[in-house]
């Protein structure tokens, strides 16, 4: 496999698991949100990955919520589930769940907690891509996990048969401009922050793995596609307004913000499950400004 050997490109959405108020899994409104992503544009959906809060749910849990996924999203768009966890074997049997229920391809953090050699992180994805048969796209995460992917580790990597892409959320886009040169002919190359989608683009990125499509609805593919038909004076203009919907992170915890921001759009956001917590007022109102500033409210109803 290579680069060639999957058509993903484009704005990816890593989309939350809503839960309703007694914990479960409203499978409902999960089904909705992947509606509204694919019909707003979305080029691919990930399923149960970090802003899915796949370390809040069972394993039963995150296996159906692939399960789920792949039902709904019907082969409109390439499904990808994130099977992260300490254990290896736990990884392959995500990645082989994934599998039988159909998903695309696997999207894989490096182990979660522990700091590991270069020599054992390649390891690790060899018998993930090998046992788990199906197309990698490899997860830079440096600030979620004890592990950095560097350059020269990637080009390792990327000789492993199965994998064909790498979502780099490294927040350096000199690691990016170096995974441009090095590895863009062997693997898709995906950003992992949308307010920094213009400048990957322009310098050779296929596409966004990230977290706003949920909220911004059309604003996130199009501001790929725009870049795309050449209008860039459109995507610098959408760039601006998701630099501003970026802020919404600095109100509280990360997945409680994009739930909460659902809810203001009358989607399922759903409720969370501990530790995290929902938002007070003070919190829904600068949600609110900031979602209104950007245009995401007009003319939406506040869920209950």
């Amino acid at each position: 496999m290579n680069r060639n050997s999957v058509n993903w490109h484009g704005s990816f959405a890593v989309i939350v698991t809503p839960f309703k108020q007694d914990g479960s899994i409203d499978e409902a409104g999960y089904r909705q949100i992947i509606d509204f992503i694919i019909d707003s544009g979305c080029h691919g959906v990930i399923t149960a990955g970090s802003t899915g809060e796949f370390f809040l749910m069972s394993s039963d849990e995150r296996k159906r919520v692939f399960e789920i996924c792949v039902d709904q999203t019907a082969g409109r768009v390439p499904v990808l589930a994130c099977p992260a966890a300490i254990r290896t074997e736990d990884v392959v049997d995500y990645t082989k769940a994934a599998k039988k229920v159909g998903c695309d391809g696997v999207m894989v953090l490096p182990p979660l907690y522990v700091k590991i050699t270069d020599r054992e992180i390649t390891e690790f994805y060899k018998r993930v891509a090998g046992e788990g048969g199906l197309p990698v796209m490899l997860y830079n995460s440096p600030f979620a996990v004890n592990v950095y992917l560097t350059p020269k580790l990637i080009e390792d990597l990327v000789t492993i048969d199965e994998v064909v892409a790498i979502k780099d959320s490294s927040f350096d886009m000199l690691q990016f401009s170096n995974l441009v040169r090095s590895v863009k002919d062997e693997i898709r190359l995906f950003i992992g922050l949308e307010h920094m989608f213009v400048p990957a683009l322009a310098i050779g990125a296929d596409g966004a793995v990230a977290m706003s499509p949920p909220i911004a609805g059309r604003m996130a593919s199009e501001l790929y596609d725009s870049f795309v038909a050449g209008d860039l004076a459109r995507a610098q203009e959408l760039h601006v307004r998701m630099a501003r919907l970026y802020d919404i992170f600095e109100v509280g915890s990360m997945y409680s913000c994009i739930k909460e921001s659902l809810k203001l759009q009358g989607m399922p956001g759903g409720y969370t499950r501990a530790y995290t917590q929902s938002f007070d007022d003070e919190q829904k109102a600068k949600l609110a400004a900031i979602l209104s500033e950007v245009g995401l409210l007009e003319g939406r109803k506040a869920a209950e």
